[in-house]
């Protein structure tokens, strides 16, 4: 028997009960299921589980992305865990004020081995639309250069951001990405990263900055 008492994330609380040895992946884990509490969780815990939560509306703007292009599954350690915990580290928990506070620098979408980006520009001029630069860093003539461009974009202090895939080619070194209406006069926070045309691979996706939009 073992026992659990006050966990930081759940607040479960108790004896373990029958542990159960389950193969997960060829990996053989234990599996314990203690009670909840029925109490109301402190304050500390209360501020975890609100990341948490944040964490979990904010990676659900490109779920299904990470899950294929957040680097590579380690043992139990999936690319939608590490996508995960990129977020748990960028969103920064102040116990003195009781804050969560996004560092969006920190915030990334894709990790790969391919050549990062280099943005060279962020503007918004045209109504309806923002506009990225950025420098062709792949050999000249190479495959790299048809690598697609991945854009993610999150309207500031909104919950879940906006994926779209496949909005131009490393060549193209510019591209205008169309927003949603109910975006324009807002400001946003953009990302970037590519995508190989031939192969899954990607590259680390980089925090290109914020705009205001016309």
């Amino acid at each position: 028997m073992g026992k659990l008492s006050d966990s930081l994330l759940s607040g479960s609380n108790g004896r373990t009960g029958r542990l159960v040895v389950a193969n997960v992946l060829g990996i053989e884990v234990i599996r314990m299921r203690p009670r909840r509490r029925t109490n109301q969780p402190s304050d500390k815990q209360s501020l975890i589980q609100q990341r948490m939560k944040k964490c979990l509306d904010f990676i659900g703007g490109y779920s299904a992305f990470a899950c294929k292009h957040f680097g590579y599954r380690v043992g139990l350690r999936s690319c939608y865990n590490l996508a995960m915990n990129n977020l748990l580290l960028a969103f920064k928990v102040d116990y003195t004020s009781m804050t969560i506070t996004p560092t969006y620098s920190e915030i990334a979408f894709s990790k790969g081995a391919l050549l990062q980006p280099l943005p060279t520009g962020l503007s918004a001029s045209t109504v309806g639309t923002f506009d990225i630069e950025w420098y062709n860093n792949a050999p000249a003539g190479s495959i790299r250069e048809n690598d697609d461009l991945q854009v993610l974009f999150l309207q500031d202090n909104a919950i879940t951001p906006i994926l779209m895939e496949n909005m131009a080619k490393r060549i193209d070194t510019t591209v205008s990405i169309p927003i949603p209406v109910y975006l324009q006069g807002q400001k946003i926070h953009v990302w970037i990263a590519f995508r190989a045309a031939d192969t899954p691979e990607v590259a680390n996706s980089i925090y290109v900055g914020e705009i205001q939009l016309v």
